[in-house]
């Protein structure tokens, strides 16, 4: 890559992990889609897409950024591209074969093809439905930045057609990059500096036999393969506005969450199947557990003053170890819905990112370290929580005007099929008010038979709550 392009600044700690970990072969891209509407007789094209996407990038210069540096040691930058081909970026499928969840397994086995020549760090996909998919690197969007990325494109849309896309005098495929000034990284907005707590229980970790340890008996699905593969499988689960509203309606008499259900309900599930072993393979024995070991990110916005239409990387995360009951447990999802409350209005957390920046130089003895080993999560658990409504309503705009653009159905998912929790839930909440969810699989970490029967009894709990 040429030394011309300009420096923006070093990456930060948590960027740092998540390229070493895509350099690595380990993970390959956060992964969204959105279902967009079009008025009457029109659809998304090239031009109108193009036109919009010009229009997201000279707001949003995390677009158009790069990397140069060793991506397998600290020393990496951001460097802003002069421009970019979007017609090298976007691709339009028309393959009516191709379906959401394809689309969705492909983007998340299939790494960015060169992180340092003159592409972007995403690309998208658009299927004959309209459903565009944005698959981008984690280093420059974390999962809320994927449901402002769609909100900003529905937004630019709508400006497009207004406009008349044939009133866009640049219509090639090229767009220029602007100035890019980037977020204050988490780093720099909140203390991660770990307790005495923290480095105590990390060096509990390195130096206590495993079998003291609370993972030793929680469940984690197969150990991470000795030879990585990024091959990901995927099933979809969509609630509709008023099952949902229903569900809401539940969690809301029990005090307790949507998302705090779905972890009750993932816990019940599992141990559900894990006690029928007379149907799945014996590995999978519930004799072998006590718990299950949940990583359950979230989003440190609220609490950082982070604006929801911001880019980067504003996360951190709960790790707990729920004991296996086949029984689905109101008292465990208000419980939980407590602990995130607590969590999320605390900055206590952030000392076990600390830890993370401390080994910021070994991470690649970290990441070759877990191969072969027991799995570290079972299930990870994200929820993006609803998109904003007020998207929604520009589909008929103020004043019954029907001529603008919608979004309907959303689905995302991270990816780190590797190392990564043997099941990923994804959810979203929609604009309509659907919920939508993906199962999230790496082919060495669970088999299919499982998965397909965890996600049948999944539902059908989840209908009956």
């Amino acid at each position: 890559m040429s030394t011309a392009l300009q420096p923006v600044r070093p990456l930060s700690f948590l960027e740092k992990y998540f390229t070493t970990r895509h350099f690595l072969g380990l993970d390959a891209c956060v992964v969204s889609s959105a279902r967009y509407t079009f008025p009457p007789g029109q659809a998304v094209t090239e031009k109108l897409l193009i036109s919009a996407l010009r229009t997201v990038i000279n707001s949003h210069g995390e677009l158009g950024l790069r990397l140069h540096g060793k991506e397998d040691t600290p020393d990496l930058t951001f460097v802003k591209l002069p421009n970019i081909d979007l017609s090298r970026v976007v691709v339009f499928t028309t393959d009516l074969e191709r379906d959401l969840q394809t689309a969705l397994e492909w983007h998340l086995s299939t790494p960015l093809e060169n992180t340092q020549a003159d592409l972007p760090l995403w690309r998208l996909e658009v299927l004959p439905d309209n459903t565009i998919i944005l698959a981008a690197h984690h280093a420059i969007l974390d999962g809320l930045s994927h449901a402002a990325f769609h909100t900003a494109l529905l937004e630019a849309l709508n400006t497009s057609l207004s406009l008349g896309v044939h009133s866009d005098s640049d219509s090639g495929p090229v767009a220029e990059i602007p100035e890019v000034f980037l977020p204050r990284t988490l780093e720099e907005l909140v203390d991660i500096r770990p307790s005495l707590y923290n480095i105590a229980n990390a060096f509990y970790e390195l130096l206590v036999p495993k079998s003291w340890q609370p993972g030793f008996t929680a469940w984690t699905g197969r150990p991470v393969p000795a030879t990585p593969t990024l091959k990901t499988q995927v099933r979809l689960l969509s609630l509709s506005p008023s099952d949902a509203a229903r569900l809401a309606d539940s969690c809301r008499t029990h005090k307790a969450t949507i998302n705090s259900a779905l972890y009750a309900l993932s816990v019940s599930t599992l141990a559900t199947l894990l006690t029928s072993t007379s149907t799945l393979p014996p590995q999978h024995s519930l004799a072998k557990y006590k718990t299950v070991s949940i990583l359950t990110p979230l989003s440190a916005r609220p609490l950082l003053n982070i604006s929801p239409t911001a880019f980067g990387n504003y996360i951190t995360s709960h790790h707990t170890f729920p004991a296996l009951n086949p029984t689905f447990s109101w008292d465990l999802a208000t419980r939980f819905a407590s602990e995130l409350k607590a969590q999320r209005g605390s900055t206590t957390g952030y000392g076990a990112l600390g830890i993370m920046r401390m080994a910021e130089k070994q991470y690649v003895k970290f990441f070759k370290g877990t191969l072969g080993k027991k799995r570290r999560f079972g299930v990870a658990l994200s929820n993006l929580g609803r998109v904003d409504p007020s998207v929604h309503s520009v589909l008929k705009g103020n004043s019954g005007d029907e001529q603008q653009c919608g979004i309907e159905e959303m689905f995302f998912s991270p990816c780190d099929p590797v190392m990564g929790a043997a099941l990923g839930i994804s959810v979203v909440g929609d604009p309509r008010g659907g919920l939508n969810i993906v199962f999230k699989w790496g082919v060495d970490s669970l088999h299919t038979q499982f998965v397909e029967k965890f996600v049948e009894e999944f539902r059908a709990a989840l209908l009956a709550l």
